[in-house]
């Protein structure tokens, strides 16, 4: 009796996210430990993947983004080609060129752009959470090449989603932006911006803030490859309709979504879900996201806001897109 009082009492102290968060924990963990052998088989794809991809396609990106931010030309780059930016979204220069650079580049540069200006005193809280919201989004590299030209075979179908998905960012971004900043009023003292770092100095610090973030979204990558693995076999299991399965796959892992979304009978439904995985872009990006902004107290409200309705605009967009193009 007693230990049935204590286990309510402890279970009474925990936030109902606790407890969800803490039941899908067990979920997955009772998943791999069951399913040992497909969790190492997609273990070493995930390894694989960061290998053949995910580093190649991001690293240099992120030491050079590290580069103008820390070593003071975001301002000058805005200045040139990020006019635009700077009348859409109402920030401030750098703020502007994170979201640039994050559009250019891919996620999660935007995120750890926007985390290297708010250490450095050059961003203000509100709007390194407004810089989240507008720039995680998939890079051009990715949904032309690997989806387009590869998964579906038609490069035409990787530019239009590419442009989509950048429509449906910066349309999303800018309105939770101005909502967001408008109710917020950034005293002139608040920030003090640090000394542009120079010389070798500037380089390093680049290279070891680019490595670090480099390291967690590896791990991600990995983890979320085996969770989608073994998850894929429980869909499997209890016989989920292949669009189903597509769609749950994106909402957990990106490229996985992507190469499920390609398969399917219904080519348009295909298409339509993975526009919607590249607007929400899955939760294995949105750790990553988190991770590299840990311990710096965003609220990141605004960011899963912009990502769950960017993910439904991106797919009614390319939905339109789909059949007015004759895109497939």
């Amino acid at each position: 009796m007693t230990t049935y009082r204590t286990q309510k009492h402890v279970l009474g102290t925990l936030s109902h996210g606790q407890i969800l968060f803490g039941f899908l924990t067990l979920f997955c963990l009772a998943l791999i430990l069951r399913n040992t052998d497909v969790a190492m088989e997609y273990i070493r794809y995930g390894l694989s993947l960061c290998a053949r991809t995910v580093i190649p396609a991001l690293f240099p990106f992120m030491v050079l983004s590290e580069l103008l931010i820390s070593g003071g030309f975001g301002n000058a780059l805005v200045s040139v080609i990020a006019l635009p930016f700077k009348k859409i979204f109402k920030l401030s220069d750098t703020a502007c060129c994170s979201i640039l650079l994050g559009i250019l580049c891919g996620f999660p540069v935007g995120a750890k752009c926007a985390a290297s200006a708010y250490d450095r005193g050059l961003l203000s809280r509100e709007e390194c959470e407004c810089v989240l919201a507008a720039s995680n989004i998939p890079s051009s590299a990715f949904l032309i090449s690997a989806v387009g030209a590869s998964l579906w075979q038609n490069r035409r179908f990787g530019v239009v989603l590419y442009l989509t998905v950048v429509l449906s960012s910066l349309v999303t971004g800018a309105v939770i932006c101005r909502l967001r900043m408008r109710r917020v009023v950034v005293s002139a003292g608040t920030l003090r911006a640090e000394a542009p770092q120079r010389g070798a100095r500037l380089f390093t610090s680049a290279i070891r803030s680019a490595t670090e973030s480099m390291l967690l979204v590896c791990a991600y990558v990995i983890f979320f490859s085996a969770l989608t693995g073994v998850f894929g076999l429980v869909l499997e299991g209890i016989r989920c309709p292949d669009s189903l399965k597509a769609f749950l796959t994106a909402f957990l892992e990106l490229s996985g979504g992507m190469s499920h979304a390609c398969t399917l009978e219904n080519a348009s439904l295909g298409a339509i879900i993975s526009a919607f995985g590249a607007g929400w872009a899955g939760l294995s990006v949105h750790c990553q996201v988190l991770s590299v902004c840990d311990g710096r107290g965003f609220s990141f409200h605004p960011y899963f806001l912009a990502k769950a309705i960017g993910g439904v605009l991106c797919a009614l967009l390319f939905g339109i897109a789909v059949r007015t193009l004759s895109i497939i």
